[in-house]
């Protein structure tokens, strides 16, 4: 799951026709894609790398209107903290969609997204249930706005009968001059269905609001720097992993270049 749409957002909104004027710039490349650094790795409100240093990489395909896509992996931990045995440190996501960009700069995009956890599950009983997943995406930006719908086209991270849960992406970013940003985040989770097993209600255990207040600096030649806090509403006895609150309060730092 990916922070980078808070990032992106920021930064392009930092240049405006005023700032930018001069020579027409040359078209973007059709690939390009960036390599961040993180002190924990936190998406959608929650610290997917359960408190430890993270490092994300991303490839992508068209920036443009049309058909795009993009490939990206991060070291996650949450996986093998959650199941015994299991040696699971990276989630990789592929993403299709298409955009399109009206001549008023509205942008509206969408696609699937499919995150898969490769590594090895050890053998349970009953098995493990692999927490890949496959979601649908619709999304409008303008400016500095952004809404983004997700919604669970297969069981959602590995619970049982739990299609059709989604997840609403709300930020807004604010230029503060030509190098800074401040950028204010609004996500809700919403679980659907229940576990046949016991027939508890996945909405009642795993939904929640999550928040975020961030500040980022773009120092040029590609290179910057997003300082975040981030809380949900999340019940910590669903969300606690090894003693630690994945869905608490957390500072992130994510140290971005683009190439």
């Amino acid at each position: 799951m990916r922070p980078t749409t808070l990032l992106a957002a920021a930064l392009l909104s930092l240049c405006t026709s005023a700032a930018c004027a001069g020579p027409a710039a040359e078209p973007a490349p059709f690939f390009s894609g960036y390599v961040q650094l993180m002190n924990n790795y936190v998406s959608r409100g929650l610290a997917q790398s359960v408190g430890d240093p993270s490092a994300q990489v991303e490839i992508d395909a068209n920036a443009g209107p049309g058909v795009y896509g993009n490939v990206s992996v991060v070291k996650t931990d949450w996986v093998r903290k959650l199941y015994a045995g299991a040696r699971v440190h990276v989630e990789a996501d592929y993403v299709l969609g298409y955009r399109v960009v009206s001549a008023r700069g509205v942008a509206w995009e969408t696609g699937l997204l499919r995150l898969e956890f490769p590594g090895h599950y050890a053998a349970q009983t009953p098995p493990v249930r692999k927490p890949d997943t496959t979601e649908a995406f619709t999304r409008v930006r303008w400016k500095g706005l952004s809404a983004r719908f997700n919604y669970s086209l297969t069981d959602a991270y590995g619970s049982p009968d739990s299609g059709g849960t989604w997840y609403l992406d709300l930020t807004a970013a604010h230029p503060l001059g030509p190098r800074w940003s401040l950028i204010a985040h609004l996500g809700r989770k919403q679980a659907r269905g229940s576990d046949p097993a016991t027939g508890a209600e996945y909405g009642d255990m795993n939904s929640y609001t999550d928040y975020k207040l961030a500040a980022a600096r773009n120092f040029g030649a590609g290179v910057s720097l997003t300082v975040a806090y981030t809380w949900t509403n999340a019940k910590p006895q669903f969300y606690t992993l090894d003693g630690y609150n994945v869905g608490g309060r957390h500072v992130s730092a994510v140290l971005q270049k683009d190439f």
